[in-house]
Protein backbone atom coordinates (compact mmCIF):
# COMPACT_ATOMS: atom_id res chain seq x y z
CA UNK A 1 0.00 0.00 0.00
CA UNK A 2 1.42 3.31 -0.83
CA UNK A 3 0.53 4.79 2.65
CA UNK A 4 2.22 2.18 4.13
CA UNK A 5 5.68 2.39 6.54
CA UNK A 6 9.12 0.68 5.58
CA UNK A 7 10.19 -1.81 8.18
CA UNK A 8 8.07 -2.16 10.55
CA UNK A 9 8.88 -4.28 13.01
CA UNK A 10 6.73 -3.68 16.29
CA UNK A 11 3.63 -0.98 16.76
CA UNK A 12 2.27 0.47 19.51
CA UNK A 13 -1.60 0.77 19.75
CA UNK A 14 -3.38 3.56 22.08
CA UNK A 15 -6.88 2.42 21.87
CA UNK A 16 -9.55 5.51 22.33
CA UNK A 17 -11.38 5.65 25.50
CA UNK A 18 -15.10 6.51 24.22
CA UNK A 19 -15.32 4.03 21.75
CA UNK A 20 -13.71 1.44 20.14
CA UNK A 21 -14.24 0.33 16.14
CA UNK A 22 -12.07 -3.05 16.13
CA UNK A 23 -11.46 -4.71 19.06
CA UNK A 24 -7.91 -6.27 19.94
CA UNK A 25 -7.58 -9.23 17.99
CA UNK A 26 -8.95 -7.54 14.78
CA UNK A 27 -6.57 -4.42 14.97
CA UNK A 28 -3.91 -6.79 15.77
CA UNK A 29 -4.85 -8.68 12.36
CA UNK A 30 -5.00 -5.55 10.48
CA UNK A 31 -2.19 -4.52 11.15
CA UNK A 32 -0.15 -7.48 10.64
CA UNK A 33 -1.63 -8.19 7.43
CA UNK A 34 -0.11 -4.64 6.59
CA UNK A 35 3.19 -5.19 8.46
CA UNK A 36 3.89 -8.67 8.26
CA UNK A 37 5.89 -10.57 11.60
CA UNK A 38 5.03 -6.70 13.20
CA UNK A 39 4.72 -7.19 17.27
CA UNK A 40 1.76 -5.41 18.38
CA UNK A 41 0.94 -3.73 21.68
CA UNK A 42 -1.95 -2.06 22.98
CA UNK A 43 -2.27 0.79 25.58
CA UNK A 44 -4.71 3.05 27.13
CA UNK A 45 -5.37 6.65 26.38
CA UNK A 46 -3.75 7.25 29.99
CA UNK A 47 -0.66 5.27 28.43
CA UNK A 48 -0.52 1.75 30.66
CA UNK A 49 -0.46 -1.41 29.09
CA UNK A 50 -3.03 -3.89 28.13
CA UNK A 51 -2.02 -7.08 27.97
CA UNK A 52 1.89 -7.55 27.65
CA UNK A 53 3.31 -4.49 27.48
CA UNK A 54 5.50 -3.15 25.04
CA UNK A 55 9.46 -1.96 24.11
CA UNK A 56 10.17 1.31 25.19
CA UNK A 57 10.78 1.78 21.30
CA UNK A 58 8.68 0.67 18.16
CA UNK A 59 8.62 1.33 14.48
CA UNK A 60 5.00 2.85 14.29
CA UNK A 61 2.51 4.39 16.88
CA UNK A 62 -1.10 4.20 16.00
CA UNK A 63 -2.85 6.89 18.57
CA UNK A 64 -6.50 6.62 18.52
CA UNK A 65 -7.37 9.09 21.47
CA UNK A 66 -9.97 10.86 20.53
CA UNK A 67 -10.40 15.25 20.76
CA UNK A 68 -11.64 15.62 24.49
CA UNK A 69 -9.80 13.16 26.60
CA UNK A 70 -8.42 13.26 29.27
CA UNK A 71 -4.17 12.62 29.36
CA UNK A 72 -0.83 14.43 30.63
CA UNK A 73 0.09 17.18 29.10
CA UNK A 74 3.06 15.72 27.89
CA UNK A 75 1.18 12.43 26.29
CA UNK A 76 1.96 12.82 22.29
CA UNK A 77 5.26 14.24 23.20
CA UNK A 78 5.79 10.93 25.28
CA UNK A 79 4.33 8.65 22.01
CA UNK A 80 6.77 10.85 20.15
CA UNK A 81 9.77 10.26 21.55
CA UNK A 82 8.43 6.13 21.85
CA UNK A 83 7.68 5.88 17.98
CA UNK A 84 10.10 6.17 15.13
CA UNK A 85 6.95 6.84 13.05
CA UNK A 86 3.43 8.40 14.28
CA UNK A 87 0.39 8.51 13.18
CA UNK A 88 -3.00 10.06 14.89
CA UNK A 89 -5.88 12.39 15.32
CA UNK A 90 -5.65 15.95 16.19
CA UNK A 91 -6.46 15.83 19.80
CA UNK A 92 -5.17 17.13 23.42
CA UNK A 93 -2.87 19.27 24.69
CA UNK A 94 0.15 20.44 22.46
CA UNK A 95 -1.72 19.15 19.49
CA UNK A 96 0.02 16.32 17.74
CA UNK A 97 0.03 18.40 14.49
CA UNK A 98 3.17 19.64 16.14
CA UNK A 99 4.66 16.16 17.27
CA UNK A 100 3.33 13.23 15.15
CA UNK A 101 4.21 12.70 11.41
CA UNK A 102 0.64 12.07 9.95
CA UNK A 103 -2.21 13.65 11.47
CA UNK A 104 -6.22 13.24 10.63
CA UNK A 105 -8.42 16.32 11.71
CA UNK A 106 -11.57 15.03 12.08
CA UNK A 107 -12.97 18.67 13.12
CA UNK A 108 -12.46 19.98 9.89
CA UNK A 109 -13.98 17.08 7.48
CA UNK A 110 -17.48 17.89 6.18
CA UNK A 111 -18.40 13.94 5.78
CA UNK A 112 -17.50 13.30 9.42
CA UNK A 113 -21.13 11.19 10.67
CA UNK A 114 -23.48 12.38 12.93
CA UNK A 115 -23.66 10.39 15.12
CA UNK A 116 -21.00 9.48 17.80
CA UNK A 117 -20.29 5.79 17.84
CA UNK A 118 -20.38 6.23 13.57
CA UNK A 119 -17.94 9.22 14.03
CA UNK A 120 -15.60 7.37 15.83
CA UNK A 121 -16.01 4.59 13.78
CA UNK A 122 -15.56 6.57 10.61
CA UNK A 123 -12.34 8.94 12.53
CA UNK A 124 -10.43 5.37 13.32
CA UNK A 125 -10.49 4.04 10.10
CA UNK A 126 -9.35 7.15 8.83
CA UNK A 127 -6.28 7.09 11.49
CA UNK A 128 -5.45 3.83 9.94
CA UNK A 129 -5.70 4.71 6.58
CA UNK A 130 -2.79 7.15 7.77
CA UNK A 131 -1.26 4.29 8.83
CA UNK A 132 -1.13 2.45 5.95
CA UNK A 133 -3.88 -0.40 7.19
CA UNK A 134 -5.83 -1.71 4.75
CA UNK A 135 -9.39 -1.20 5.26
CA UNK A 136 -12.21 -2.97 3.40
CA UNK A 137 -15.34 -1.14 3.36
CA UNK A 138 -18.16 -2.63 3.44
CA UNK A 139 -21.76 -1.86 2.18
CA UNK A 140 -25.33 -2.03 3.24
CA UNK A 141 -27.15 -5.60 2.96
CA UNK A 142 -29.11 -5.19 -0.06
CA UNK A 143 -33.09 -6.41 -0.70
CA UNK A 144 -33.35 -10.14 -1.68
CA UNK A 145 -34.20 -9.79 -5.20
CA UNK A 146 -33.95 -13.21 -6.03
CA UNK A 147 -37.80 -13.83 -7.30
CA UNK A 148 -38.01 -11.07 -9.40
CA UNK A 149 -34.56 -11.64 -11.34
CA UNK A 150 -36.27 -15.63 -11.75
CA UNK A 151 -39.01 -14.25 -13.04
CA UNK A 152 -37.04 -11.43 -15.15
CA UNK A 153 -35.30 -14.41 -16.86
CA UNK A 154 -38.32 -16.33 -17.78
CA UNK A 155 -39.84 -13.74 -20.13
Amino acid sequence: MHNSFKDVKSVLVVLSSGAQAFDQPALRKLITLTYPGAAVFFVTTSGGAMGVAGPNRVDLVIDFTKPGARQSMFFARGMRNRGAQTVGRNAGWFYRRKHYDRVFDESSDPARPADFNDSEVWAQRKVLELAGVAIVHQGGVMPDRSKEIALENNT
